[in-house]
C-alpha cells in the first residue's frame, strides 16, 4: 500500500513546485529601469520623450523633469529606443542595468534636403530665407483630390479654406491677409513659370514637390507679384530604369457630416405663427392661433371678430399667417413636400489617374491622364475634369538639355446647384410643379421674389 503510495506523493510535491516556484522564477527575471533623458547640447531635460522597448508594445514617456520609468519582462536582454521631433534615434540594451541615462543629440539629415527657391535649388542648411516643403510622396496615402489638399495642414505658416463644392480646393494665404481691398492669394509657379490658371487643372497625382517661400525675399526674384508669398510647385519626371506605369484609381461616397433638418408642415405653422405674433404687438390674444385650439374663455366668433373675418375659421387662420392659396390648398389636403430629400443626396465621387515614366539613355520622360468625376452634396452640384501632363527632357549636349512640359485640361462645371438660401426658406405646402405636372413653377408658393 505504501509503495503505491509513495509515487502519487512525489507526483503531487513535484507539481506543486511546479506551481509555487516557477512563478517566483519568473518574477525574479522582470524588473524597472529609470533613468534621465537630457539635451546634449544644452544638458536640460528632455520631456515627452518616447521610451519603448524594441519589438514590443511596451513604453513610456519622459515627465517634465525628463525622468522615466518603465518595467520591463527581463533585465537580462532587450533594448530601449529613446525617441523625439527633432532629435536622433538612440537605442541602448538592458544588459540588467536598472539605470540608464541618455543624450539626445539634434537631428541633421533633413538639413541636406533639397528645396526649390526660384532662381533653383538649395539644400536647407544654405537657406536663409523662410521656405517649407511638402513632398508628395509623402501623402500618397491621403489621397488629395487638389493641389490644396496637398498643403492644408502639412506647411506652416500658409492657410488653406475649407471647400464643400464637389470642385473642391480652397483659397491659400501666406502669412495672413495683407490687404483690405487688394489681392491676397501667392503667386503660384509651375515648374519655374508663372501659372495664372487655376489650381484645378493641375493633377495632383502629377506633383513631386510643394516648396512655399514666406519672407520677403521671394520678392527679389519674382518682383511685387510675390508680395503675398510664392507657391512653388514641381511636376515629376521620369526616373531611370526600365518605363514605370501606375494607376492611382479612388472612388468612394460623400455625406453630410451633420444633418440639417428643415421645417416640416406643423413646423412650418408654428414658426409663421411665431413671426406674425413678433410683427404685431398690438395683436389680440390669440389672433395667430388655430381657432380649432382657442381656450375655453374665447369663443370662434369673439376670434373672427378681430378683424371682422367671416367664413372658414381655418381660412381666416391661415390668410392670417400670410400663407398664399396653394399652400392653404395643401395644407387642407395634408400635403407636403419634403425639400430636404429634394435638396441633398449621397454622393459619388470618383478619380482615375494612369501614368507612365522611364528615362533611356540622357532622355526623360512622364505622362499622364487623369480623369475626375465628383458630386456634391448638394442636389445639382457637379464637377467633371479630363487632365493631361506630358513632360520630356532629353540632353542633347553635354552644356545643353532640351525639353517640354505640356498640361491639358477640360472642366465641366455647367452644373446649377440648388440654392440653399432659398431652399431653406422654403414652404413644404408648396409645388414644384404647375398643374401639367412637367412645367416647373417659377415660386413654390406663388411668392415671387421670396
Amino acid at each position: 500500500m505504501l509503495a503505491n503510495f509513495n509515487p502519487r506523493l512525489r507526483s503531487l510535491l513535484y507539481f506543486l513546485s511546479l506551481v509555487f516556484f516557477i512563478p517566483f522564477s519568473m518574477n525574479a527575471q522582470e524588473g524597472t529601469v529609470t533613468g534621465t533623458v537630457i539635451d546634449q547640447t544644452s544638458k536640460l531635460p528632455m520631456a515627452e520623450v518616447s521610451v519603448s522597448l524594441k519589438g514590443s508594445t511596451i513604453g513610456t514617456t519622459t515627465s517634465g523633469d525628463g525622468k522615466y520609468s518603465i518595467r520591463v519582462p527581463s533585465l537580462k536582454g532587450g533594448t530601449l529606443v529613446f525617441t523625439t521631433i527633432g532629435y536622433g534615434n538612440q537605442e541602448f540594451a538592458i544588459g540588467g542595468k536598472t539605470t540608464i541615462d541618455v543624450s539626445l543629440s539634434t537631428a541633421a539629415n533633413n538639413m541636406n534636403e533639397v528645396v526649390v527657391i526660384g532662381y533653383g535649388t538649395a539644400s536647407k542648411k544654405r537657406m536663409t530665407g523662410s521656405v517649407a516643403s511638402v513632398k508628395a510622396a509623402q501623402l500618397e496615402n491621403e489621397n488629395p483630390g487638389t493641389v490644396q489638399d496637398l498643403l492644408r495642414g502639412n506647411v506652416s505658416g500658409i492657410s488653406v479654406s475649407q471647400s464643400t463644392s464637389a470642385k473642391g480646393g480652397g483659397d491659400l494665404v501666406v502669412r495672413g491677409r495683407t490687404s483690405l481691398r487688394a489681392g491676397f492669394s501667392p503667386l503660384i509657379v509651375l515648374d519655374g513659370v508663372i501659372y495664372q490658371g487655376q489650381l484645378a487643372d493641375i493633377n495632383p497625382n502629377d506633383i513631386a514637390s510643394i516648396d512655399v517661400l514666406k519672407d520677403a525675399s521671394s520678392a527679389a526674384v519674382f518682383g511685387a507679384k510675390a508680395a503675398s508669398g510664392v507657391v512653388l510647385v514641381t511636376t515629376k519626371r521620369g526616373s531611370s530604369g526600365k518605363p514605370t506605369i501606375t494607376l492611382n484609381s479612388n472612388v468612394g461616397f460623400s455625406d453630410l457630416a451633420m444633418d440639417q433638418p428643415l421645417y416640416d408642415g406643423p413646423g412650418f405653422v408654428k414658426w409663421r405663427t411665431d413671426v406674425q405674433n413678433s410683427r404685431f404687438a398690438n395683436r389680440k390674444p390669440f389672433q395667430f392661433d388655430d381657432p380649432r385650439n382657442l381656450p375655453s374663455n374665447i369663443s370662434v366668433a369673439d376670434w373672427l371678430k378681430y378683424d371682422n373675418s367671416a367664413g372658414d375659421p381655418v381660412d381666416v387662420w391661415l390668410n392670417r399667417l400670410e400663407l398664399k392659396p396653394i399652400e392653404i390648398t395643401n395644407y387642407k389636403n395634408n400635403k407636403t413636400i419634403d425639400w430636404y430629400d429634394l435638396m441633398f443626396q449621397r454622393a459619388f465621387r470618383q478619380d482615375h489617374t494612369v501614368s507612365m515614366s522611364g528615362k533611356k539613355d540622357d532622355f526623360t520622360y512622364y505622362m499622364s491622364l487623369g480623369y475626375t468625376d465628383n458630386e456634391g452634396v448638394i442636389v445639382g452640384d457637379r464637377f467633371k475634369t479630363f487632365r493631361m501632363r506630358v513632360n520630356l527632357e532629353g540632353r542633347i549636349a553635354k552644356f545643353l538639355s532640351v525639353g517640354m512640359n505640356m498640361q491639358f485640361a477640360d472642366r465641366d462645371e455647367s452644373q446649377v446647384p440648388v440654392n440653399w438660401g432659398q431652399m431653406i426658406n422654403a414652404s413644404p405646402y408648396g409645388e414644384i410643379y404647375d398643374a401639367d405636372g412637367i412645367t416647373l413653377r417659377e415660386s413654390p408658393n406663388d411668392d415671387l421674389g421670396n
